[in-house]
């Protein structure tokens, strides 16, 4: 469910990016940033609908608009659906992304608890650098708690 701040939220982005408001850019834009995993378009698509009729490819021109314009993360990983996720918001040093190897699940993980510094990265390299998408691939805790039990 969207609140009125996560609309608001969607709706001030949207504008400082020059994109009209519309209705269904701010529900996309809010459920996305909603979550605190990233989301597949289907999963977005999904929760959308679920208080808003909403047509299913409108929702992936929504995302692919939203990550041009660099209102998200459209993240790629080794299995087919590409996944998304709001850039800043909670994350305002950034955030990295990891990818269990065995249950497939992606995780986003504030790049301060990595200790990365993009500034330090970006002064580092002769060129500029205007966002940098780590990805970490690996085991969850979940998927290495069960392989401990069943070992």
């Amino acid at each position: 469910m969207h609140t009125p701040d996560a609309h608001a939220a969607a709706r001030s982005f949207l504008a400082q990016t020059g994109l009209e408001p519309t209705l269904n850019r701010i529900l996309v834009l809010s459920t996305v940033a909603g979550s605190h995993h990233p989301l597949t378009a289907r999963e977005v698509y999904e929760r959308v609908l679920a208080e808003h009729r909403l047509n299913r490819v409108t929702v992936y021109r929504i995302l692919d608009l939203l990550a041009e314009n660099g209102a998200v993360n459209r993240i790629n990983s080794t299995e087919r659906a590409v996944r998304y996720c709001a850039r800043g918001g909670r994350w305002p040093n950034g955030h990295s992304h990891f990818h269990c190897t065995q249950c497939g699940e992606v995780q986003c993980v504030d790049n301060d608890t990595l200790h990365f510094d993009q500034k330090a990265l970006g002064n580092a390299l002769p060129m500029r650098i205007s966002s940098v998408d780590l990805r970490l691939d690996g085991v969850c805790s979940v998927c290495s708690g069960k392989a401990a039990k069943s070992g």
